[in-house]
């Protein structure tokens, strides 16, 4: 009698097991359910991390070309400081001149005003009565012409 008893209490204990696990079958699909919902949740979570990393990229990027240009610009503006506007007195050209004190170490020379509105520190090289700009061809007279003389004969 105590092994049928015994055989009794296992047999409701395996269809209690049975039960639970027939239960759990439909729980499993609620679970696998849920589980993929989490699944797609968290891949476009990456999905959007990922986006956010790049555009932070890009951005981070986009600030180091800027404090480049700031950094070109206010060389630009430490150079140019060194200079003035000068007007020569007998053509009334104009080219902007080392100022005095300024010098470091470098002769006196003058900067074609075309090239320095395009940020270009130009140096005008001397040709004749002219200032030639070797970047943009421009000639600045820093002389005026002497009249021509055609050796014809004057009036009396």
């Amino acid at each position: 009698m105590y092994s049928e008893i015994t055989a009794a209490i296992q047999s409701t204990k395996t269809a209690i097991e049975l039960v639970k696990a027939a239960h759990g079958l439909s729980n499993y699909s609620e679970l696998l359910t849920a589980v993929t919902a989490v699944q797609i949740k968290l891949t476009d979570a990456i999905a959007s991390e990922l986006a956010s990393q790049e555009k932070q990229a890009a951005l981070a990027e986009r600030v180091r070309e800027l404090e480049k240009q700031i950094a070109e610009i206010e060389d630009w503006k430490s150079q140019i400081q060194r200079y003035a506007l000068f007007q020569f007195p007998a053509t009334n050209a104009l080219a902007y001149a080392l100022k005095a004190g300024s010098e470091c170490g470098e002769p006196m020379h003058y900067l074609c005003t075309a090239c320095v509105d395009k940020k270009k520190k130009t140096t005008l090289q001397p040709h004749g009565r002219f200032l030639h700009c070797p970047e943009c061809k421009t000639d600045i007279a820093t002389e005026k012409s002497k009249p021509i003389n055609y050796g014809g004969r004057g009036s009396s």
